[in-house]
């Protein structure tokens, strides 16, 4: 999708598609530069007109966006072109070329069906869910780069929308696909099982786990995916922006999480078997394995939780570095097929704007790390400040959401001097949320490599994220053997994310219970700045609720850079293919943002609930 280069999903130059798509390659960032004194040879841009959503209030805009989301992320799966079951990750065949489904988004936007079909039992849901399950077989049992079903070939990456799996050069393995599908249908067959419903129990039995009794092509999807999680967990591989290749926290969390489903699920009284009971054993026993792992990536002397560690490939590994940050071949191949006049100028481009000892990440700061415990930590310490109070005298587990509040906060300084658009919103009192991207070197543009922009998901998922603590802080009125301590940690990322509150909290090492006058302000204090990041998406979503991947870094809607041929990016086209100006950036309607948006959505109701209730006892109390 979009040039060989770097970043995100592109489909490499050196690829050859089967896909109904189109493979067409934008230049490399410097080819831009070149052809800018061309672009008036673009047809004019459409003017952009005032957005009238930016006039809504927060939670009117809510209201109006979150039915828009739900309609536009419904209609990447199994559009028109495409087989039953497929997700794709964005309508867009061009630039970039995202129309294909890749394990880990079609998880990650499934289950948001999944969450829904558990809360409103709506059959359209479930039907859509099956025929997923039944894309998911079939892609399983395909012979990929990596090899068959029994062979690795469940760590491949993306297949074509007819399910065939792409062959072309691509950052694999990604072992988070399998444990992110885990997850989602792990999900789903327990809300099956407890159903009771013979017919249910049945699908679960014969789809998802263990399969038909003749095994083979019909063995369960979840037993094909924990097999392959349980004897695969070690391996390195690519991080899921596919860029760099080592163990990562988002893969191991997410693998660790899909382990422990596993292990619950084949214990469940309508699948138990001896057979059953041992495979629930190897899986617990690998998730305990993974466990040590993740304390690995904890850096006590910066504060936060690093992305990867362990960078490098595995021996004898067949994924490539064409197209990530993480290799020396990335400016070789850019260079070969899109600016071969210009070699040895390109290539100091890239390597001087991409390469460090840190495979592009010199920081080490990335928002994957909020989004695997969003996407797979819900439960675990990696979502909780509040502990037990035997625990509370220990000193701060490893596993705590602490660090994962403090790297946001890290996040949330970089990317405040990274965006021109978040000019102003962190000064002197204000504090306000800010725009927020992958991780701060990011070059990626949402089509080839120059400079990076925010991301509609990442900002989203900050948000998501402090509407779990709120909900983890405000469940302490209904827990009275847990506790809440203000460790050094939690005292100065609160201190420096927050503005001032109205009650200001006790000092490092005090303990903050619901009584405390400064609880109820913390919870509101939270539940707004995590609302100023809902409130950067409303100030910068399409003007018909469009959410790209990415939004101007600038703020402002322009019209495409010029490519080969006069080709325009499809996030500047408009339905009829017409060239305007547009906030978005990159791939158009992208399934993930607006997975996101209904996921962070989801969780600011819970917050809400949960900190008036606080409110509510307060006020009877006092």
């Amino acid at each position: 999708m979009g040039p060989a280069p770097v970043h995100g999903k592109q489909t490499p130059a050196s690829s050859t598609s089967s896909s109904p798509s189109s493979n067409q390659p934008a230049p490399a960032a410097s080819t831009q530069k070149k052809h800018a004194s061309t672009a008036a040879s673009l047809p004019p841009a459409t003017k952009s007109t005032a957005n009238p959503l930016k006039e809504l209030s927060l939670e009117a805009f809510i209201a109006k966006q979150t039915p828009t989301a739900w309609t536009r992320l419904l209609a990447n799966i199994h559009p028109a072109g495409t087989l039953p079951g497929c997700v794709v990750a964005s309508p867009s065949k061009a630039l970039p070329d995202y129309w294909y489904e890749w394990t880990r988004d079609s998880a990650i936007c499934e289950r948001a069906l999944v969450e829904r079909f558990v809360r409103e039992s709506r059959q359209e849901d479930l039907t859509t869910l099956e025929e997923y399950v039944e894309a998911s077989r079939i892609m399983q049992h395909k012979q990929t780069v990596l090899g068959g079903f029994s062979e690795g070939g469940l760590g491949e990456v993306k297949y074509h929308v007819d399910h065939e799996p792409f062959t072309g050069d691509w950052g694999r393995p990604q072992a988070d696909g399998p444990g992110s599908r885990i997850i989602t249908l792990g999900a789903l067959a327990l809300h099956l099982l407890d159903s009771g419903d013979s017919a249910k129990v049945e699908y679960v039995k014969t789809a998802l786990y263990p399969g038909s009794p003749e095994g083979g092509e019909r063995t369960g999807v979840l037993l094909g995916d924990l097999e392959y999680v349980a004897t695969h967990w070690q391996m390195k591989g690519f991080d899921l922006w596919e860029e760099v290749s080592g163990h990562h926290f988002y893969t191991l969390l997410t693998l660790r999480t899909a382990l422990l489903v596993g292990s619950r699920l084949v214990t469940h009284p309508a699948l138990a078997t001896p057979e059953t009971l041992a495979a629930s054993s190897k899986y617990a026993a690998a998730a305990d394995a993974i466990t040590p792992q993740l304390a690995r990536f904890w850096d006590a002397e910066r504060g936060f939780v690093r992305v990867t560690v362990d960078h490098g490939k595995e021996p004898g590994a067949v994924g490539t570095y064409a197209g990530t940050a993480d290799g020396e071949d990335v400016g070789r191949q850019v260079t070969k097929k899109h600016v071969e006049e210009e070699e040895a100028n390109v290539d100091e481009n890239v390597n001087s704007s991409v390469y460090d000892d840190k495979h592009g990440k010199e920081s080490e700061l990335d928002i994957a790390v909020v989004l695997a415990v969003l996407h797979a930590g819900r439960g675990t310490g990696w979502a909780k400040l509040t502990t037990s109070f035997e625990a509370a005298k220990d000193d701060e587990s490893f596993e705590s959401a602490a660090k994962v509040l403090a790297t946001l906060d890290k996040l949330v300084t970089a990317f405040d001097k990274t965006y021109p658009l978040n000019k102003g919103r962190r000064d002197g009192a204000r504090k306000e949320a800010v725009a927020i991207g992958r991780y701060p070197e990011d070059v990626y543009d949402g089509v080839g490599m120059s400079v990076a922009h925010p991301w509609y998901l990442a900002s989203a998922g900050a948000a998501e994220f402090l509407y779990v603590l709120v909900q983890d802080l405000a469940s302490l009125a209904q827990r009275p053997d847990a506790t809440f301590r203000l460790t050094p940690l939690v005292h100065s990322s609160l201190t420096s994310l927050l503005p001032t509150l109205s009650v200001p909290l006790p000092e490092p090492n005090s303990t903050l219970t619901p009584s405390h006058p400064a609880f109820i302000p913390l919870l509101s204090a939270l539940s707004r700045f995590a609302d100023g990041f809902l409130a950067v998406i409303q100030e910068y979503t399409g003007a018909d609720g469009q959410l790209s991947e990415q939004f101007e870094r600038d703020g402002v809607a322009r019209g495409s850079e010029w490519h080969d041929g006069g080709v325009l990016e499809d996030s500047k086209k408009d339905d009829e293919g017409h060239h305007v100006e547009a906030i978005g950036r990159g791939a158009k309607d992208l399934s993930w943002s607006y997975a996101a948006w209904v996921s962070a959505v989801l969780e600011r109701e819970k917050a809400k609930r949960a900190v008036d209730a606080v409110e509510g006892a307060s006020a009877t109390t006092a």
